[in-house]
């Protein structure tokens, strides 16, 4: 068998006899589709904030945007998802405890889907001196059934401080379906 290039006719030809024929196929190439567009969302926050249990982590401002699945408005907290889908969410931030904590102080960082805990979405770090500080990270995919759907990283635990958080929301593909 012999690969034709794009738009030439498939052929068969008897290499061989009457009695023993031996086919030779050539079948073209089917012309090349196009990538799936781009679609992701970045957003990021660096001046040092107050955060407090209950309370979701703000970003202040967008970074890298394209396409209309994924939308936020700067200084808030919550993404909001707007086509069903499976997405990949990835965040990093540093941590530090407030001052005026009792120490152990427990911080748990967590994504949430429609204010539901995203499974496999939650960091969790125990402060112990007021001079700590934590580099936390989240990575999980996520599946959009129906939208809009909201996303936010959310706190609990106690009184903190966090700076140089940084989070990108990526449209994976369609959910794909059940086998």
């Amino acid at each position: 068998m012999t690969t034709g290039d794009p738009g030439t006719s498939a052929a068969v030809v008897n290499s061989g006899t009457e009695q023993d024929a031996v086919f030779d196929f050539t079948i073209p190439q089917g012309s090349a589709g196009s990538p799936a567009p781009v679609s992701l969302l970045s957003a990021y926050s660096t001046p040092p904030q107050a955060g407090t249990s209950g309370s979701p982590l703000l970003f202040d401002r967008n970074g890298l945007s394209y396409g209309s699945d994924i939308s936020h408005t700067a200084g808030s907290g919550t993404f909001t998802i707007n086509t069903p889908g499976v997405y990949a969410v990835n965040f990093h931030g540093t941590f530090a405890p407030a001052s005026g904590v009792n120490f152990p102080l427990s911080v748990t960082i967590s994504l949430q889907q429609n204010g539901t805990a995203a499974a496999g979405g939650g960091v969790l770090h125990s402060f112990h001196t007021s001079s700590d500080a934590a580099n936390l990270s989240i990575s999980v995919p996520v599946a959009v059934s129906s939208a809009p759907a909201t996303l936010q990283f959310m706190a609990s635990g106690g009184n903190f401080v966090y700076s140089g958080i940084t989070a990108t929301v990526y449209r994976l593909g369609a959910i794909p379906a059940s086998s």
